[in-house]
């Protein structure tokens, strides 16, 4: 199959296309905006319509955007778990859908006809032998196993789902195909995929589970009785996908998780569709966190997963029309919206071609544009903003970043780590004395040191919590120290710029403060690259100099554990758990003096 041999769930395969993908081409995406902005229009006022070229020319590396030909591959399993009574729909609704789309008479096929894609139909483990004209077998086998009795399949059969996936994808690539929309066809796969989504996030099973196919609450209620069941039954480990895909997932979303890794491996954009599509792709971020970069979210269904699902993969979705049908339908439908931004930068003209003058403010430079005055140009409150692709990447990393105490066993790439280590070093810092040092510390042996000098100073901190603070105490995590592949100190040299620093004679720990700004960007910038980090304070700063090899003049600011990590919390740690809350923005503001109440106008400094 078009240069891919299937190994019977060997795993040398996947990593092989894992390696292969590389991060969105910032040059393309830079040079994309350049283009946009010099349009005959005001900058950014199309909106997500901009964001879109921008996304396809860092995925594709081109500003050449096209998506045609675009082809839905759908892929169709059954699961052994309907035989819990999970579904509205009898099992052999599969393959009799599976015929409705190779006569051409499904949704799918009139909503692709509209938008101008193909569907490919591939049976990835239907409990049927079916002999249509058009059907694509690769059966893994037929149907998955009921996961409530035991694993849905083995872990080779994972592996060689998701391989199948990949060739799948291999092939519509070798054909031509520009972009792979994601769709599926399988009763029972809604509960097999907030199974999934259950564990890889660690979410409770009610906020995840919906109404699939339609289902009464009594039927609701059952569905999650199952998937509670089959992950107790099967104990998935959360911090392995593929374990997670063998014990309670099916054969069609573990080949649409090899789809999403082929496709970002070839820089192929990917437009998934609903629920089930989302928690494959999510899936394939936690194999190859870089190809969540080449994903384009269609739509948010009424599944309560949906929502949670497009939150962690970092998905702002297209459309909300309120569909639950799966098939690929959403995306076909947000089909015609990728191919107008693709159009935008080819056909609009600019405003040199179009003799149209520019901005007043100087922000569009138009045909012969006179220099403005800068005297005369008013303020305008948009001329420095982000275009808002950039701007919710920023936001997102705020909001989303987490203190993280689990670790896999997983390498950090060497580019990765130097960004995330430039970004730290880009802090800003009092007087310009970037006053930090790190110290990276991949030793086994010295991170177990280090483990073990901060477990003593954990049990010793223990002493001082009463009541419900004490009874949680000690489930929190040092672990992290040993788990994560490195550990970094982070120190502070007070005579970096000598004496008398600028801004720091009055306010002398400013030196600390700035290397505290400097750890907030690496974090930023981690969670950014799909990065977890803890930071660790249980420590003496004399035990760690002397460990490290530390001047006394210099402090060690921090230990922090930086890997990749199965999960980010929903939210932190200790607010779930209940140790604290976090406080009302309103309670902590002050207008012009202590305790004076400030209250938001529409616009705060306006003349009175």
């Amino acid at each position: 199959m078009g240069g891919y041999p299937t190994k019977g769930g060997s795993i040398l395969q996947l990593f092989s296309v894992i390696r292969r993908i590389s991060e969105a081409n910032r040059s393309a995406q830079r040079q994309m905006e350049r283009q946009l902005n010099s349009l005959t229009k005001p900058l950014g006022s199309l909106g997500d319509v901009e964001d879109l070229a921008i996304q396809l020319a860092g995925m594709t590396g081109s500003t050449e955007l096209t998506i045609d030909p675009a082809m839905v591959l759908l892929l169709a399993a059954d699961h052994g778990v309907t035989a819990e009574g999970v579904s509205a729909f009898p099992a052999d609704v599969t393959q009799q859908m599976v015929q409705n789309f190779l006569s051409q008479g499904a949704a799918i096929n009139v909503l692709s006809r509209a938008s101008l894609a193909r569907v490919q139909v591939i049976d990835m483990g239907i409990n049927a032998d079916l002999s249509i004209p058009g059907l694509i077998s690769r059966k893994i086998r037929m149907g998955t196993s009921n996961m409530t009795k035991g694993p849905a399949m083995s872990y080779d059969e994972a592996i060689r789902a998701i391989e199948t996936g990949i060739e799948i994808a291999h092939d519509a690539v070798t054909q031509g195909a520009k972009l792979l929309a994601l769709g599926e066809m399988g009763i029972g796969n809604t509960t097999a995929s907030s199974a999934i989504l259950a564990v890889l996030g660690q979410i409770p099973v009610e906020d995840v589970v919906g109404v699939g196919t339609g289902i009464r609450d009594n039927v609701r209620e059952r569905k999650i009785f199952v998937i509670e069941k089959a992950i107790a039954v099967n104990q998935p480990n959360a911090f392995d996908p593929i374990d997670i895909l063998s014990k309670v997932g099916g054969f069609e979303i573990a080949g649409l998780t090899g789809i999403v890794l082929e496709a970002a491996a070839s820089r192929v954009p990917v437009l998934v569709d609903g629920f089930i599509t989302a928690v494959a792709a999510l899936i394939a971020t936690k194999l190859a966190p870089l190809s969540a970069q080449y994903l384009i979210g269609s739509h948010e269904s009424v599944e309560p997963g949906h929502k949670i699902v497009n939150r962690l993969l970092g998905i702002r979705p297209l459309l909300r029309l309120h569909l639950r049908l799966g098939e690929g339908s959403g995306a076909a439908l947000a089909l015609p919206i990728l191919r107008t931004a693709t159009l935008i930068p080819k056909e609009m003209s600019t405003f040199e071609s179009a003799q149209i003058s520019g901005a007043l403010d100087g922000s569009v430079q138009g045909a012969s544009a006179e220099p403005q005055s800068v005297s005369s140009v008013p303020p305008v409150p948009k001329r420095h903003e982000f275009q808002s692709f950039y701007k919710e990447g920023v936001y997102k990393a705020i909001y989303e970043r987490r203190d993280i105490r689990s670790f896999l066993k997983h390498p950090i790439e060497e580019e990765k780590l130097r960004r995330i280590l430039d970004a730290a070093h880009h802090a800003p810092s009092v007087g310009f004395m970037q006053p930090w040092n790190f110290i990276l510390v991949q030793s086994d042996s010295i991170k177990q040191q280090l483990h073990d000098m901060v477990s003593k100073e954990v049990q010793i901190a223990g002493n001082y919590f009463e009541g419900h603070r004490a009874e949680l105490y000690p489930k929190l995590k040092v672990q992290g120290i040993v788990e994560a592949p490195i550990t970094l100190c982070v120190t502070n040299d007070p005579t970096r710029d000598g004496t008398h620093v600028l801004g720091r004679n009055t306010i002398p720990e400013t030196d600390v403060y700035s290397v505290v700004c400097a750890i907030e960007n690496l974090w930023l910038a981690a969670r950014a690259e799909g990065l977890g980090v803890g930071w660790v304070s249980f420590y003496k700063k004399e035990d760690v100099r002397q460990l490290l090899g530390i001047p006394a003049h210099i402090d060690p600011v921090a230990l922090l554990s930086i890997g990749y990590t199965a999960a980010f919390q929903n939210k932190p740690i200790l607010e779930s758990v209940g140790w604290g809350r976090r406080q009302s923005l309103e309670d902590l503001l002050f207008s012009d003096a202590w305790g004076m109440p400030f209250t938001f106008q529409r616009k705060i400094g306006a003349a009175e």
